[in-house]
């Protein structure tokens, strides 16, 4: 495709790929090729990519054997490796295939961000040398996940950070759309490759979408979501290994609902974790815990917790958190000996599976807890806990009761 300067400039569009969308070398020629087509149609292209297969959990285990607690800064620096080895393989690839293109850091495109290493925000993007690049005629693959601190310092975004590299750069580009591809066609009531039954939406609004990711769903990361609210951007969640129409989100409500509900408390979705574990606390502290919420910060700073709640009124507190097992017992560890000398109590669960159920409750959340011990005791559940998180619902039962009362559980909440 060759860039008429007399003509109007063809539609962007912005194409983010996963990790498991660019696993191995012939996936990266698979979304080479399917590129060069989505080129020869017409359309400018961004692609945004993700480090490879799991090279970013690979890089973190190396650290962590290096230094237990591995200094931001020289983990942000570690971390931004995996997307730049992406963008230069994806790149050769796209030339290899005919296809004019050009690869780039976070930092080379202009992505500004505040100083929160590990967990960075997006305060301004610079986009003006994509702009150029795609007046050549380039496609231009983006390394998702980092930019450059105000203080010049390399950052990356956090969990989902590529989404959001994505859908800033449509909004800085005033894109058709944004394209998040995954390896499912769109936004399901639950995780198709758990759930069989499970329905995609067609449409959902912002709000909705924003639920779903707040419940853990590993589709669209929150931040991502919000990012494209406040700026307008259309979002289509599809998968990068068919051609399925995926999920449209956008700021009008669904014509369809696969989540309708009899009762006044209406599900979006459930998203499922086989192996958590638990951890609570509990006391009545002259100063309504307000000593155990900066312990609690410290202790949970390094971790990445699926869930947390607080409950306080006078003198009594309770926290609770899920998590992956070793980063539970690693917070357990560190406030066992400080609990038991305050009088309160601990609890520290394995061997716990975690059903999260988006959807603000209808009613309050009471309404929708009792909905779900109902569904519970038809479905012959023997142990169960249901906590609430916002606009989620947890519900915890041992791992090996999953199997059984998952498939149940969803035809309960989401009826054909």
């Amino acid at each position: 495709m060759t860039v008429d300067s007399h003509s109007p400039a063809p539609p962007t569009l912005v194409r983010k790929y996963g990790g498991s969308s660019l696993a191995s070398v012939d996936r990266l020629r698979d979304v080479a090729r399917a590129l060069a087509a989505k080129r020869a149609q017409g359309h400018q292209l961004v692609v945004v990519v993700s480090a490879m297969g799991r090279t970013t959990d690979e890089l973190l285990r190396l650290a962590h054997q290096v230094a237990p607690q591995p200094p931001r800064r020289e983990l942000d620096m570690l971390l931004s490796v995996g997307e730049r080895i992406t963008m230069s393989l994806l790149s050769m690839a796209l030339i290899r295939e005919g296809c004019p293109a050009i690869s780039y850091t976070g930092s080379q495109v202009g992505i500004i961000t505040d100083t929160s290493h590990t967990d960075a925000r997006i305060i301004e993007v610079r986009a003006d040398r994509i702009r150029a690049s795609l007046k050549e005629g380039h496609v231009v693959v983006v390394a998702g996940f980092q930019g450059v601190s105000v203080d010049r310092e390399i950052t990356t975004l956090g969990r989902g950070g590529s989404d959001t590299t994505a859908v800033a750069l449509a909004a800085a580009l005033g894109a058709l759309r944004c394209e998040i591809l995954k390896d499912v066609d769109g936004v399901f009531t639950a995780d198709p490759h758990k759930v069989f039954a499970a329905r995609r939406y067609d449409h959902l609004s912002y709000e909705q979408m924003l639920e779903i990711a707040e419940a853990g769903c590993g589709v669209l990361h929150a931040r991502a979501v919000e990012y494209a609210q406040q700026h307008g951007v259309p979002l289509l969640i599809a998968s990068s290994f068919g051609d399925g129409p995926g999920t449209a989100i956008g700021p009008r409500a669904p014509t369809d609902d696969p989540g309708a509900q009899p009762c006044r408390w209406r599900p979006l979705a459930l998203d499922v974790r086989e192996d958590v574990a638990l951890c609570e606390l509990c006391g009545d502290f002259p100063d309504g815990g307000a000593a155990w919420s900066r312990r609690l910060a410290r202790a949970t700073a390094p971790e990445t917790l699926l869930a947390e709640w607080v409950e306080q009124g006078g003198r009594e507190f309770r926290w609770g958190a899920v998590g992956d097992p070793e980063a539970m017992g690693r917070i357990h560890a560190a406030l066992a000996a400080a609990v038991a000398a305050d009088g309160g109590q601990l609890r520290f669960l394995r061997g716990q599976a975690c059903v999260s159920v988006a959807g603000t409750p209808r009613g309050g959340g009471t309404a929708a807890r009792e909905a779900l011990a109902q569904i519970l005791e038809s479905c012959g559940a023997r142990e169960w806990l249901v906590r609430a998180d916002h606009a989620v619902i947890r519900l915890l039962m041992p791992s090996g009761d999953l199997p059984r009362l998952l498939a149940p559980l969803h035809a309960a909440l989401f009826p054909a």
